[in-house]
């Protein structure tokens, strides 16, 4: 299966945010996050996976009823003639509860990789935070020791 050019763009920035990322991992509580990070990410990820090919019958049964109702409710914006009946086609019902169980399934998906770059960017945050100049002298001068008297 070959990927929409979004999907690739996204892939590479999250590859290049990742290689900074690793470029700035100092200590090993940095590593152990970032690895924390990914595993979270993987198990999230393999976890939908295996949630939507078991429960796809399920999920489109429910999109089939969810489009059922929607398309029979009375539409005020385009009244069916006196005597006409409503009837939906099997094959058009089948198709558009596919697509809304693949673009469910698309967004969850797409939820994941947003947590995953969020938590990237706040390891980043932290790190940048931590290695300031600012905060780097402030540590220097935090330290115990005897204090001078007025």
């Amino acid at each position: 299966m070959s990927l929409s050019t979004t999907e690739t763009v996204g892939d590479v920035f999250k590859r290049a945010l990742q290689d900074h990322l690793q470029k700035s991992l100092r200590t090993g509580e940095d590593w152990d996050r970032y690895k924390a990070i990914l595993r979270d990410t993987d198990a999230r990820l393999m976890s939908e996976q295996v949630a939507y090919k078991r429960d796809f019958s399920q999920r489109m049964a429910e999109a089939k009823q969810v489009i059922l109702r929607e398309e029979s409710g009375v539409r005020l914006d385009q009244p069916l003639p006196p005597g006409a009946q409503k009837h939906s086609d099997a094959d058009a019902l089948d198709r558009k509860a596919g697509i809304r169980v693949q673009q469910d399934h698309d967004r969850r998906v797409a939820a994941i990789k947003k947590d995953e770059l969020d938590a990237y960017r706040s390891l980043t945050a932290e790190i940048r935070q931590r290695e300031a100049p600012e905060h780097r002298l402030s540590q220097q001068f935090d330290h115990p020791g005897p204090k001078r008297s007025q």
